[in-house]
């Protein structure tokens, strides 16, 4: 059995098809094809209020395009699910509705509590790989942040039960509501202490993050600058670990490219705000006591397709 999984986020639409395969009392979940854009879904939102125009022929013109990569047919089962952005965008049924009568492709809007359970499932499939091959990681209790374009999601995931919040912060937001990161900085405590503060009250109901997961744009981007790839690859970057340093000495080096090489690296629509989701990571690492991060690509998008398989959505 084959299914899509599409994530429509603030700032990124990602997709994949995932083959289903019954392993005995398992399932493994097989990536086939994969696919992903930079739409800056929330360009504009903090102050509009609305998703733009141009935010949704971006959308539109990705979906498209993700259609062919993936192989999408009338026949494909498909789970599509949009965050933030649309949670907040006050124009959004006629948004979706446009998407879908241009596309065929109709998303469902999920909270934030429901976006931080399913962002989880892939990470935890891959961690248990993972620590068979590192014990470092074979650990009771870890934190994962999903940074986003509009939101962030921190969820403290123990053996037992999981503790997730989601914060109205993210990178496309962040640049909106700061217009540098000089200024991000200088604010870090408006939005990094009721962050602290949800982290500190799991640890006092016995949930102590021993090790930091980072699923998002902005920590696997650094990983591929770091390791120097040319195109971005996500089994490259899995498994890989970021020092808190590694952020400060990427977003050094960003900075000293020109304009035009910066596009050139990272792409028209994620070049302007490199800086802001360094120093909101970098943030979130401080904050939280983290000298460093494990760094995988699974997310939101596989999460659909295993949530969709154990009927959780």
């Amino acid at each position: 059995m084959e299914i899509i999984g599409i994530d429509l986020g603030s700032n990124s639409l990602r997709g994949v098809r995932m083959e289903v395969r019954d392993n005995g009392a398992n399932k493994e979940f097989v990536v086939l094809k994969e696919s992903d854009f930079t739409v800056r879904t929330a360009e504009g939102l903090e102050e509009s209020g609305e998703i733009c125009k141009a935010a949704v022929c971006r959308i539109i013109e990705g979906l498209l395009q993700m259609r062919e990569v993936l192989g999408v047919s009338s026949a494909d089962r498909v789970v599509a699910l949009t965050t933030q952005a649309m949670r907040k965008a006050r124009n959004k049924e006629e948004v979706l509705q446009e998407i879908f009568a241009k596309s065929g492709i109709r998303f469902r809007v999920i909270n934030g509590e429901m976006e931080a359970k399913i962002t989880t499932l892939a990470p935890k499939i891959a961690l248990e790989k993972l620590k068979v091959q590192n014990e470092k990681y074979d650990k009771d209790c870890f934190l994962l942040v999903d940074m986003g374009g509009a939101s962030s999601e921190f969820i403290v995931c123990g053996l037992e039960m999981e503790l997730a919040k989601s914060f109205e912060i993210g990178i496309v937001s962040a640049k909106d509501r700061f217009k540098s990161a000089e200024n991000l900085k200088a604010c870090k405590d408006e939005f990094l202490m009721p962050i602290v503060a949800f982290v500190e009250s799991c640890k006092g109901r016995g949930m102590i993050p021993k090790f930091l997961v980072a699923n998002s744009g902005t920590p696997t981007l650094v990983c591929g600058f770091k390791l120097g790839l040319k195109k971005y690859d996500s089994k490259a970057v899995f498994g890989k670990t970021l020092l808190r340093g590694d952020f400060v000495r990427v977003l050094q080096e960003f900075l000293r490219l020109n304009m035009e090489s910066q596009i050139a690296i990272f792409g028209e629509f994620k070049a302007d705000v490199v800086p802001f989701g360094i120093a909101l990571f970098t943030c979130f690492m401080e904050a939280l006591g983290f000298e460093e991060c494990l760094v995988m690509d699974e997310g939101l998008r596989e999460g659909a397709v295993i949530a969709s398989v154990m009927g959780e959505i």
